[in-house]
């Protein structure tokens, strides 16, 4: 996906252990045009973000070290991550309870692994979408 003005490449962090997984998504996500950054464990996808700053982070919760929810929370709290959109990944049910977590934690959606490759990209698209009129309303406001 491109700004069609600027012809900037939307870049996606994926952060997930699981190297069959990031294969696979990663390739979803790169056929459907995106730009996509790797990340093996918390604190590599931490340095990644901050570093980078990437479009979108999509996040598994379950990952070595500094897990998914530690994650989540640092990068809402840090400046340079904190508007950056947030997706979990997540392989378990979630409770009505847990996703009220995660958008009191600024979590923008989360998204089952068993997803089909469409509704994936559609998914991505919708949430930058809505950050994108985020932003901009903010930019128009005095």
């Amino acid at each position: 996906m491109s700004d069609k003005s600027s012809g900037k490449q939307t870049h996606i962090l994926l952060i997930d252990d699981d190297d069959a997984l990031l294969r696979l998504f990663g390739g979803y996500l790169e056929k459907a045009g995106f730009q996509v950054l790797y990340g093996h464990t918390g604190e590599e996808g931490r340095e990644i973000a901050r570093r980078l700053q990437p479009d979108i982070i999509l996040l598994d919760l379950k990952l070595p070290g500094m897990d998914g929810y530690e994650l989540s929370a640092w990068l809402k709290k840090e400046e340079l991550t904190r508007d950056i959109p947030l997706i979990i990944l997540t392989s378990a049910d979630i409770s009505q309870e847990v996703e009220r977590f995660f958008k009191q934690k600024g979590v923008d959606e989360y998204i089952h692994k068993s997803v089909e490759a469409d509704e994936l990209v559609e998914k991505i698209r919708k949430v930058l979408k809505l950050h994108e009129n985020k932003n901009n309303k903010k930019q128009l406001s005095p």
